[in-house]
C-alpha cells in the first residue's frame, strides 16, 4: 500500500540475476528534513529507474527493469552506487546544487566498486510541490564522464543551497507539476 498520495513508485520490487536476489528497497520512498537557521524544509524523496538502469553501457547485465514508463537494462554500477544516495542526501547542507537549462545536480567524488576508482558521481534532481508535499525526485544518479560535473569540466552556472531551493520549491504554485520522469508506475 502506497504511504503517500503522490505519482511516483514508492516500493521498487527486487530483481534477480544470476540466481541473486538484488534489493532495491534503498530506492523506497522516504522523508528528508533539512534543519535552516529560520525554518526546516521536509521533502518527500523518492527515486527514478536511471538510478539503477541504463542501456548500453559495460556494466550492464541481461535484465530489463521496467517502471510503467520505460524498460531499461540494469546497470550494475550504478546499482551499486545507488546504495549510497540516501546518505549522499543527508549533505546536502554543505553540497553546491547547480541548475541547468534541462536539470538541477550536485557532484561529489565518490569510490565506484566497478573502476575501484574516486571518480566523479553525478545526482540529478528535480525539487517540486505535490499535494502540498515538498518533493525531491532523484531522476538519475551516475558516474560523470562526459559534461557538466566531469572531472575537469567546468559547470557554467552559479551554484545554490539547498535551503534557497527549499524556499522557492515552498513558495512555488500549489499543484505544480513534476517531470514526467517521476511520474511513473509499475504495472502490475
Amino acid at each position: 500500500m502506497a504511504k503517500y498520495q503522490i505519482d511516483s513508485i514508492q516500493y521498487w520490487p527486487p530483481f534477480e540475476h544470476g540466481g541473486t536476489q538484488f534489493s532495491l528497497s534503498h530506492l523506497n520512498v522516504h522523508e528528508i528534513t533539512f534543519e535552516g537557521l529560520k525554518h526546516s524544509y521536509t521533502f518527500v524523496v523518492t527515486y527514478g529507474l536511471h538510478c539503477f538502469a541504463k542501456d548500453d553501457t559495460s556494466y550492464n547485465i541481461p535484465l530489463i527493469y521496467e517502471d510503467g514508463r520505460e524498460k531499461i537494462r540494469v546497470c550494475m554500477e550504478r546499482y551499486e552506487a545507488s546504495k549510497q544516495i540516501k546518505n549522499i542526501l543527508q549533505k546536502l547542507p554543505t553540497m553546491a546544487l547547480y541548475h541547468t537549462a534541462a536539470e538541477r545536480f550536485f557532484t561529489l567524488d565518490m569510490m565506484n566498486s566497478a573502476t575501484g576508482q574516486v571518480e566523479p558521481y553525478k545526482i540529478c534532481v528535480a525539487f517540486y510541490k505535490e499535494k502540498r508535499l515538498l518533493r525531491m525526485h532523484i531522476l538519475s544518479a551516475f558516474f560523470a564522464r562526459t559534461g557538466p560535473g566531469a572531472f575537469g569540466v567546468a559547470i557554467p552556472n552559479k551554484s545554490m543551497s539547498i535551503f534557497k531551493i527549499a524556499l522557492d520549491t515552498a513558495a512555488s504554485p500549489r499543484y505544480a507539476m513534476g517531470p514526467k520522469e517521476a511520474r511513473n508506475r509499475i504495472k502490475k
